[in-house]
């Protein structure tokens, strides 16, 4: 099998092409436009480029499934593997950091293309990682993730529109299989996760909401393909009753203007080595991107 470490190899060869980086059989990586760029500020999310190869993504989903059979095992663990609350007959399987107990994921969190597009977005001279998720949704029984925002569900970071997520399908993300749904300029209108919290179910939302039009919006990702969504988007995705399973990696990215809140909590504050309204830094929260 080949391994991330030679696809990213073979992505950064002198064969480069000025518009695209090559994976796989001549396949061209692309970097985001700038039209791409101008969509994702205006709406709040933006579908990229298919940045692995199919051995890659095997490779992954092998992961995957390994880090969860292997949760109570010896040896290095993600930060937490568990089901997340709602319908346990329904369930939504979250690994927060796999790449503590996977060098494949840990590669995947330098990617010169995720890298270079999300600094592009947060426009920043540093990206680090806040931390990574899986969420995997098994066929015919995955259950529904709620509306949130991501940024506010991060208490211990400000301000609020230094962070992107990265997400990553590992399966083809469909309207069958539990793609996610975005709300269209939903980053532009502040931090709502409170109401979020009240909304019941995925097809819970209402028209409008303190003077703003709620459009939704359903954002299918092939596999291999990279979407990404603002830290303060409106986003949920629904349930998988299709025979196929939903498997897919969301890389939370920071700039260098994300600071640390200490009044707030989340399953990442033990890790943090830095004074309050200081800079995240720290091994935890590692550096995979730098203009210099």
């Amino acid at each position: 099998m080949v391994t991330i470490e030679a696809v990213f190899f073979a992505i950064d060869t002198p064969r480069e092409l000025a518009d695209g980086r090559e994976i796989g059989k001549g396949r061209k990586v692309k970097m985001l436009t700038d039209e791409q760029t101008r969509a994702f500020r205006d709406e709040g999310f933006v579908l990229g480029s298919m940045v692995l190869s199919a051995d890659a993504i095997e490779e992954l989903q092998e992961e995957v499934l390994r880090v969860i059979e292997e949760r109570d095992g010896e040896g290095p663990r993600p930060v937490m593997v568990h089901k997340i609350d709602g319908d346990p007959d329904r369930p939504v399987w979250q690994v927060v950091n796999i790449w503590q107990a996977s060098g494949a994921f840990k590669r995947l969190l330098s990617h010169p293309t995720i890298t270079g597009d999300v600094a592009k977005l947060l426009d920043a001279s540093e990206l680090r990682v806040w931390h990574d998720q899986i969420q995997y949704k098994p066929m015919q029984t995955g259950g529904e993730t709620p509306w949130h925002q991501d940024s506010p569900a991060w208490p211990p970071l400000g301000p609020k529109d230094q962070q992107v997520t990265a997400w990553i399908a590992l399966d083809e993300a469909t309207t069958e299989n539990g793609c996610m749904s975005m709300v269209v300029g939903s980053h532009r209108w502040g931090d709502h996760n409170a109401y979020l919290e009240t909304v019941h179910g995925f097809e819970g939302l209402p028209g409008e909401h303190a003077g703003q039009r709620i459009e939704r919006r359903a954002c299918p990702v092939p596999r291999g393909h990279i979407h990404y969504h603002h830290g303060l988007t409106w986003h949920a995705s629904h349930e998988n009753r299709s025979a196929r399973p939903r498997r897919a990696i969301a890389i939370h990215y920071m700039s260098e203007k994300t600071c640390y809140n200490a009044s707030g909590d989340h399953v990442m504050k033990p890790f943090v080595r830095v004074a309050d309204g200081e800079a995240l830094r720290g091994d935890s929260f590692p550096l995979v991107w730098s203009r210099r």
